[in-house]
């Protein structure tokens, strides 16, 4: 190999080498490797085999005749391992073939999509570790026949430079797509919370504390408190099936409607069946919503409840503490009408009445066991004089039910009581 060619290979490596800090996109990475490539090798055309998750190798970009910048040739696709390029891949080695109409693994229709008579080729595999990238691949040396074994050392220090670029690219591009995420689920959690009450009524010697925590940034768990008559306090407590940014959304239509039927006068098992007919239309197939709507009458301590699918409150009284029976219907969302049933009961002074979501009584310890009903009670066992205090032992001992492991799913818990 002659001075000035080796110097010319060398300048090419030396570009590709800066291209690893100065290109981090993957795309204008990509067609600058295959222009770097065709010109180093002196080579009439490049191409760039990117390899999919069954090792499949799909043509990402085409670079042939001067001037003309990379282009893609449709849907270009070479089964894993066949093909030169396939070969290449899978055993790792780099090919170099003078003569492809004597070598049978060569696969024509890429060379037919780009009108490109084919004479001689190298094929180099991009490897990073074990993550397969793909194959780069230069055709037909000008002014020679065929490329040579010193084209072939160089073309393969090139790839790997090369692999190493794309690479990089792409851990860049996941980078800047995880930051993405994170903002638009930040804003989303803001968002969500913003539907919660921002503050619970205070009524004649009625208290309420409530807490909520989303498992991951957004939540399908939901609460509202809010007095909406002289002598009325309503309030919700429910779960959206499923997680992640869905089930927020349907959180937040959900919680909406509910706010344009709770009024003055009316019953929770009115508001439950209006809010079942107004969501049948709008409810994402496979979702549903478990929920128990309620109502305070503050000067007579009297409380009546509605319930959809969800489960039943614990009233802490004189020491005691057990979950009330609720007749309900099925979760929210599944049938097009409901009739629910109003369920009465009256608080005496220094009663509690605790309402919760799934999230506490399936958290999960350390070995699998879950927290359960009697985890729930057993928190429970001790007097308190707030509602405040009662959920904080609660999700303590939730807490330290799970051993630090990361919550799995959402909680909300409400309490009410009177002075």
């Amino acid at each position: 190999m002659s001075i000035e060619r080796s110097l010319q290979l060398y300048k090419g490596l030396v570009k590709v080498s800066g291209l690893l800090v100065e290109v981090t996109d993957a795309r204008e990475l990509l067609s600058a490797i295959l222009e770097v490539a065709r010109k180093v090798l002196n080579a009439e055309a490049a191409a760039l085999f990117l390899a999919d998750e069954q090792g499949n190798l799909r043509l990402a970009l085409y670079a042939g005749g001067d001037g003309e910048p990379p282009q893609t040739l449709g849907e270009v696709v070479v089964p894993r391992g066949e093909g030169i390029s396939g070969w290449a891949l899978e055993h790792r080695q780099c090919v170099l073939v003078p003569d492809v109409s004597a070598d049978p693994r060569f696969y024509h229709e890429g060379a037919r999509r780009a009108g490109l008579s084919v004479r001689s080729l190298i094929g180099a595999p991009l490897w990073r570790g074990e993550r397969r990238i793909g194959v780069l691949e230069v055709f037909n040396p000008l002014e020679r026949q065929a490329f040579e074994p010193e084209d072939r050392e160089a073309f393969e220090a090139f790839a790997n430079l090369a692999a190493t670029a794309i690479d990089k690219a792409r851990a860049a591009e996941r980078r800047r797509e995880e930051e993405r995420i994170r903002q638009e689920l930040s804003v989303a959690h803001e968002i969500q919370r913003s539907f919660l009450p921002g503050s619970l009524p205070v009524s004649a010697g009625l208290a309420c504390a409530a807490h909520y925590r989303a498992a991951h940034n957004v939540s399908g768990d939901f609460y509202d408190v809010a007095e909406v008559g002289p002598d009325e306090v309503y309030f919700v407590i429910g779960d959206v099936s499923g997680r992640g940014v869905p089930a927020a959304l349907l959180m937040a239509q959900s919680l909406s409607l509910l706010r344009l039927i709770v009024r003055p006068g009316l019953s929770p098992a009115e508001t439950l069946r209006r809010w079942n007919n107004a969501l049948a239309g709008r409810m994402m197939q496979g979702f549903f919503i478990t929920a128990i709507v309620g109502r305070i009458r503050p000067s007579t301590r009297e409380v009546e409840l509605a319930c959809a699918g969800h489960g039943s409150p614990v009233l802490l009284r004189n020491g005691t503490r057990e979950e009330v029976p609720l007749q309900g219907v099925p979760p929210l969302g599944l049938m097009d009408s409901h009739l629910p049933k109003d369920n009465a009961l009256v608080l005496c002074p220094g009663d509690f009445l605790l309402f919760y979501t799934d999230g506490l009584t399936e958290a999960s310890s350390p070995e699998g066991q879950l927290f359960g009903s009697e985890g729930l009670l057993s928190a429970l066992g001790q007097p308190f004089t707030n509602t405040s205090d009662l959920l904080y032992a609660l999700t303590r001992s939730e807490e330290t039910h799970r051993g630090g492991n990361e919550p799995e799913d959402d909680l909300t818990l409400l309490a009410f009581g009177f002075r």
